[in-house]
């Protein structure tokens, strides 16, 4: 993907990501990174923090558990953009972000109530939608 193609789907991505939390926004990136490289963190922080999150309250049992769970299809779908991608390979930028965000929600997992995953799995449904439609 083209720079200005990651910063699209950042901003997509970040206006549907209304449950994620200002969490990883505190981790400093511990080099200086490219714009490209930001934005593929910054995306990581979205997507596979969001897909944490689902998977998270499918295990605390207030998500339905559907046939893959959200990070195996995080996973997937960042694999074929990967594929597609004529650029050079950010996939390491965006694994640090997810593993950021994961640390994030693991170390507070007591916030993830009923009513917080209610509305992480709203937002999940959109960012599918939103990638589908990409």
């Amino acid at each position: 993907m083209k720079p200005s193609q990651w910063t699209w789907m950042l901003w997509t991505l970040a206006a549907s990501a209304g449950a994620i939390d200002a969490y990883a926004g505190d981790q400093p990136a511990t080099a200086t990174l490219s714009p490209a490289q930001a934005q593929a963190r910054q995306f990581g922080i979205f997507f596979g923090g969001m897909a944490s999150q689902v998977d998270l309250c499918v295990q605390k049992g207030f998500l339905a558990k559907g046939p893959q769970n959200a990070e195996e299809i995080a996973k997937s779908i960042l694999q074929k953009m990967r594929d597609s991608s004529k650029d050079s390979d950010q996939s390491a930028y965006i694994q640090d972000g997810w593993d950021t965000m994961k640390k994030e929600v693991l170390e507070h997992e007591a916030y993830y109530t009923q009513e917080k995953c209610v509305s992480v799995g709203k937002e999940w449904a959109k960012m599918m939608a939103t990638m589908q439609q990409k």
